[in-house]
């Protein structure tokens, strides 16, 4: 059935709220599961410097945002003792689009996320990201109802 699911997380507490029952359903369907977190880089080299930041300090900044986030993924792994079956994908970009693109690069069959299915003015103008994911991916995708 399914043999490789992704679950994309910002690494919050609500977008990690499903994370268990995705290992759960990998462990039943013993498919391996791929964590992944995208970085959206917001400025260019250009924009840095005319708005005078080390382009230095912030790729510096980035490389220890990406390290951060590993470990957290790491240890999301470890807690759920998946790290066996499980592995990890840093990107960088805008991650509606990313999570798609990355699920049919890395031959991904399922996505399972989380929301927190409320909308607020922003998501009402520019869509949340699971609902994007949902409109744009041809897989079939898993959404994770967080607690209120």
């Amino acid at each position: 059935m399914y043999t490789h699911i992704l679950y994309p997380t910002d690494l919050s507490p609500v977008a990690n709220e499903g994370f268990a029952t995705a290992v759960d359903l990998a462990r039943t369907l013993d498919a391996r599961i791929t964590l992944l977190n995208v970085h959206e880089e917001f400025m260019d080299a250009q924009e840095m410097q005319s708005l005078r930041v080390s382009v230095e300090n912030y790729q510096e900044m980035m490389k220890n945002k990406a390290v951060s986030s590993r470990e957290k993924m790491q240890e999301m792994l470890d807690e759920n003792d998946a790290a066996s079956f499980g592995e990890i994908l840093l990107r960088e970009g805008k991650p509606r689009k990313e999570i798609v693109t990355t699920a049919k690069e890395i031959g991904a069959d399922l996505i399972v996320m989380t929301s927190n299915g409320r909308s607020n003015l922003a998501q009402h103008v520019i869509g949340s990201v699971a609902e994007h994911v949902v409109r744009t991916s041809s897989l079939p995708i898993l959404v994770i109802k967080a607690e209120d």
